[in-house]
């Protein structure tokens, strides 16, 4: 059942305020991530993770439903990535380490997800950042597209997502409720079917906890959040990447590069052997394909570090 409700979530989602608290480094994690809060413009706490040259670009990681930072170690712990780039992870809100508003319309629309990264942004001094959005995460970074515009970035990369730039199926949200043992076995599943072979034990343990930490009421809350970027579509300019797995169970890689053949600005690469989770599946040739978009992208755009 929940391997059900799990593909249709996938579906189904295909004034700056005042900067927060003190920042540390991270007990336990790799060396040099820095973690702080960000406080969002109706001071909803965002929990962000940086890492990297401060000096170079900036990408600004954006993960997936239910999910956190995390989702992103394997590109945040990269010595090339890190030598070369500005590495900013947010865990959005409700999700991971940040603030889990009870109000509905906390997360509903687009505004609140492109006012968090922003927020994010603007407090940590980022100019034109490339945002990498994956699944959820993608439909977020269009939210800041939309709402700020082609100019605020230097462009988009998603991963297992098309930011609503196609048509979506609609479906009935399920109900979820608080039990933490259906959580914790929900958890468990949802690592099994976010990629073509199991992961790593600390890959798995990272996506399953930070899938327990998300409550029921955030979840039901989030089926307010607005997936129809298809207006955009027509007139975007800015570079995207896609990156797409083969094996996909929630995305058809195929159809989706063709839908998007005419756009000369969007480029879409098809992994094998790959699910959901292209970046964690086959990180060398994802974060490969990340460096190469953000060296074109800045070319494009004509942006600067």
């Amino acid at each position: 059942m929940f391997r059900t409700v799990f593909v249709s979530l996938l579906l189904l989602a295909l004034a700056p305020a005042s900067s927060a608290a003190a920042e540390s480094s991270a007990p336990g994690a790799s060396s040099g991530f820095v973690i702080r809060y960000v406080t969002a413009t109706d001071g909803v706490p965002l929990n962000v993770v940086e890492t990297g040259n401060p000096q170079g670009p900036a990408i600004v990681f954006l993960h997936g439903y239910t999910q956190s930072y995390l989702s992103w170690h394997s590109q945040l712990d990269d010595p090339a990535l890190r030598a070369k780039y500005r590495l900013i992870a947010i865990d959005l809100r409700g999700h991971g380490a940040s603030g889990k508003p009870w109000d509905k319309a906390a997360y509903a629309g687009h505004l609140p997800w492109a006012r968090d990264v922003r927020s994010v942004i603007e407090q940590l001094g980022v100019t034109r950042p490339t945002l990498v959005g994956w699944s959820f995460g993608g439909f977020v970074a269009m939210d800041y597209v939309r709402e700020f515009g082609e100019s605020a970035v230097t462009g988009v990369m998603l991963t297992g997502s098309h930011g609503g730039l196609l048509p979506r199926p609609v479906g009935q949200p399920p109900a979820f409720i608080g039990d933490l043992d259906q959580a914790i076995e929900g958890a468990r599943t949802f690592m099994k079917i976010m990629s073509v072979a199991p992961p790593t034990q600390a890959v798995f343990d990272r996506g399953a906890y930070a899938n327990v930490m998300m409550p029921a009421y955030v979840r039901n809350a989030m089926w307010g959040k607005r997936l129809d970027n298809t207006d955009l579509t027509p007139r975007l300019q800015l570079p995207v990447l896609m990156i797409l797995g083969r094996q996909d169970l929630s995305l058809p890689a195929d159809a989706t590069a063709t839908a998007l053949a005419a756009r000369s600005n969007i480029t879409v690469q098809i992994f094998e052997q790959t699910g959901h989770s292209a970046f964690y599946e086959h990180p060398a040739r994802f974060n490969q394909a990340l460096a190469s978009f953000v060296t074109r992208a800045v070319g494009v755009t004509g942006s600067q570090p």
